[in-house]
């Protein structure tokens, strides 16, 4: 008898488990779940999905927890033939959550391929809400990802942000994020127009509605963070858009340094090797310079010598030729007027406007250099264009082989003879003394620059030598 109440019991607790629904166990559907909860509100959590960047396997399932929201769920279509508009077709699934936009929202994860139907509950105040069905389109229609809006400027701290559909021109309302650099959160709207401005709502939606507070103002030189979410009406997001802004161009930047005097610095552009999606900006920072800045124009129709029309961005910089010259990289084949600019002895240096021609006239990178020894330890190199003649000065570096800087100078001609500056443009040298004497049978570095004179670099040549 005893071990027949065992077995009874044991059944029991083997059923209750099989009704459970723990992130272990989910077996229960969603109307279960429903009808075991006095109130309930449907299609009031905001949710939507959206595959990852370049990646159709993993999908993130977006959705705004209201402060108080708990016991947050994840439901999907046991079978996605099934109808998406009756919860028993629903079974909860286990997927890790992570926030996003500095913790205003959180995204599942979701891996496979396959295509469904899901949706997103959470508890608040005792009552039970439950999003719109989202219908996972990662296969059949992936969204894209893009960085394609145009930025203005109403006033310095009041940008506007225009942008396009995606190519399937499916979404019905449009979700603009603003964060800060750290990525906290500032903002979130919702349109029916692919236009927002900040911060006006007379364009934005009253539901749904993210902002509890007037956010708050923007700040002269900081970095912001735009993304918009262009959303169909099955909740799948058709196009991301993500692109950094910086408040105040570079003529109001100018005018914000009155104190200071303004100076020349040497900069120039070309694409990287074998790769039109990256620019490198390559500039000659003198002793002393800091605040290290990189600006650009929209594209080449504006006038280059507008700094109206010059935004800052934020891009990384590293050193070259053991530490003489300093590179930003930019990655955007979007040809483009640019410049570099920094402070020093408390002059303002502003480098000549660079044309970006990634696409029209990549850089040609070579090893093709001819190298003689009429005396010893002097070579001679010459050189010939590459593709595009437009060359109006080179530019030549001299490094030992650990990337020590030996010399930097210019000539017009297609020759030069370490070291000899008899066709050397000698207010245009990098180098302040005169260079270290090569040693013999050492390694060293010959880099050449071919410029034209929007300070676009047609032709890099690179290579190694044994000194002799």
């Amino acid at each position: 008898m005893v071990f027949k109440k065992i077995i009874f019991l044991f059944l029991c607790i083997s059923i209750f488990s099989c009704s459970e629904d723990t992130d272990i166990s989910v077996p229960r559907n969603l109307q279960e779940y429903i009808d075991e909860t006095l109130n309930v509100t449907e299609s009031s959590v905001v949710a939507c999905a959206a595959n990852a960047e370049a990646n159709t396997s993993l999908t993130y399932i977006f959705y705004y927890p209201e402060e108080g929201a708990s016991d947050i769920r994840y439901y999907e279509l046991s079978d996605n033939t099934l109808d998406e508009t009756i919860f028993v077709n629903y079974r909860r699934q286990s997927l890790e959550s992570e926030a996003v936009f500095g913790g205003k929202l959180a995204r599942f994860s979701r891996s496979g391929d396959t295509e469904s139907w899901c949706l997103v509950t959470y508890k608040k105040d005792g009552i039970l809400r439950v999003s719109e069905p989202i219908k996972l389109n990662n296969i059949s229609k992936p969204t894209t990802y893009s960085d394609e809006v145009t930025i203005n400027y109403k006033t310095t701290l009041e940008p506007n942000f225009t942008w396009q559909d995606s190519a399937t021109k499916e979404s019905v309302i449009y979700f603009e994020v603003i964060t800060d650099e750290e990525e906290d959160f500032i903002s979130g709207t919702y349109t029916e127009e692919t236009f927002f401005q900040y911060y006006d709502e007379s364009n934005v939606l009253e539901t749904p509605k993210i902002n509890t507070t007037a956010p708050v103002n923007l700040v002269e030189d900081e970095i912001y963070n735009f993304t918009m979410m262009g959303v169909s009406e099955d909740n799948w997001v058709n196009i991301i858009i993500e692109e950094q802004f910086i408040p105040r161009n570079l003529e109001e930047y100018i005018a914000g340094n009155t104190d200071k005097t303004l100076d020349t610095l040497v900069a120039f552009g070309g694409s990287a090797n074998g790769n039109i999606e990256d620019t490198y900006i390559y500039f000659y920072p003198i002793v002393g310079a800091y605040e290290f800045r990189y600006y650009e124009t929209e594209d080449t129709t504006v006038e280059q010598t507008d700094f109206s029309k010059y935004k800052r961005r934020n891009l990384t910089e590293t050193t070259q030729f053991g530490g003489k010259f300093r590179r930003f990289t930019n990655s955007s084949s979007d040809e483009v007027w640019c410049l570099v600019t920094y402070i020093v002895d408390n002059k303002l240096h502003i480098s000549e406007p660079i044309r970006t021609k990634n696409k029209t006239k990549a850089t040609e990178w070579t090893t093709e250099v001819t190298i003689t020894y009429p005396e010893t330890l002097k070579p001679i190199f010459t050189w010939s264009d590459g593709t595009y003649l437009e060359n109006e000065v080179y530019f030549q570096v001299f490094t030992q082989n650990d990337n020590t800087f030996l010399s930097g100078t210019y000539t017009t001609e297609k020759m030069f003879q370490y070291y000899n500056e008899s066709n050397v443009i000698v207010a245009k040298n990098i180098h302040t003394t005169t260079p270290a004497d090569l040693i013999l049978d050492d390694s060293n570095k010959f880099y050449l620059f071919g410029l034209s004179n929007d300070n676009w670099i047609n032709l890099i040549i690179q290579n190694t030598f044994i000194v002799q």
